[in-house]
């Protein structure tokens, strides 16, 4: 029998892993022609005297950006109301993980910005809007295709009018559609609501040392096992790697699953830990990297 590479079964268990959290579904925030506004007409045409030519942040008019941004509860915090699903991502801990293949790294957005992003978040809607926040240590952006001032701040032209992407530059800088990039600054100016809807389980996570984060909220578009779900990973010392997730108000039958799978799960190489408080169950698997998605998509089926 031939024996496959560790990178494909590595490619394999990442497909599965990523098809079972919903990450490609939750993180990417697609804009399309759709979503362009009149709005656009106010952008000036300022174009790239040359090809990848960066400014510095400083030199962008205008108020910055100052959050905190360490974890998908700063990237909530910042987020207005209603956020159904939303994820984080350390890039620079996937370097060096089979992570990196999906997730990206540091360099992942360097056709974008010029520069690399070390932090990602991504928060969707109902109404299937979202943005994104990226941190970029090194504070410099591509020349923008022009300007338009919201409330102290000035927003950056993505392109040429062809499709409504924004940015504001800052400490993350915030990346989506017009509209939403000012719902975000009307959060940070106290002009409006920040999402909650996850504070309950937020409490009870642990996400230092997080490669990844998210939070999902059961709807007709998002198929979980509870309420709401948290989930987080991380790469242990050993290099070993453990997930944690928080299920509110779990569905019987997947508690009954869990609890079948504990029961033999040192057979399949795989320890659990499972722990109840209230309406909230806490569940964190810890395996080697292929040991733990299988165990994910046991859970799932």
């Amino acid at each position: 029998m031939k024996r496959k590479d560790p990178a494909t079964k590595n490619q394999k268990y990442l497909a599965i892993f990523l098809a079972l959290t919903m990450f490609l579904s939750v993180f990417m925030i697609f804009f399309t022609d759709d979503s362009n506004t009149d709005s656009n007409n106010d952008v000036s045409a300022t174009e790239n005297g040359e090809e990848n030519l960066t400014i510095s942040f400083s030199q962008i008019p205008g108020k910055q950006v100052r959050h905190e941004f360490n974890s998908i509860a700063d990237g909530l915090n910042m987020s207005p109301e209603g956020v159904i699903s939303a994820t984080y991502v350390d890039l620079q801990r996937t370097t060096g993980t089979p992570f990196e293949q999906v997730l990206g790294n540091v360099k992942t957005m360097d056709s974008l910005y010029g520069a690399d992003v070390t932090k990602r978040y991504g928060a969707g809607y109902a109404d299937g809007n979202g943005f994104e926040l990226h941190q970029i240590p090194e504070q410099k952006i591509l020349m923008p295709w022009g300007t338009v001032p919201y409330n102290g701040y000035y927003l950056l032209a993505r392109t040429n009018n062809t499709y409504d992407v924004w940015n504001v530059v800052g400490s993350p800088v915030i990346l989506g559609p017009r509209q939403s990039v000012e719902d975000v600054i009307d959060v940070l100016e106290g002009n409006a609501t920040a999402t909650t809807e996850y504070d309950s389980l937020l409490t009870q996570a642990n996400p230092e040392g997080s490669i990844y984060q998210e939070v999902v909220t059961r709807t007709n578009s998002t198929d979980i096992p509870a309420d709401q779900l948290y989930r987080e990973l991380k790469k242990m010392d050993d290099g070993s790697y453990s997930q944690t997730s928080l299920y509110l108000s779990p569905e019987p039958e997947f508690t009954e699953k869990i609890q079948t799978l504990q029961a033999n799960s040192t057979e399949r190489g795989v320890t659990y830990n499972v722990t109840t408080a209230g309406d909230t169950t806490k569940l964190i698997i810890t395996s080697d990297f292929g040991s733990l998605l299988n165990e994910t998509q046991l859970l799932s089926q």
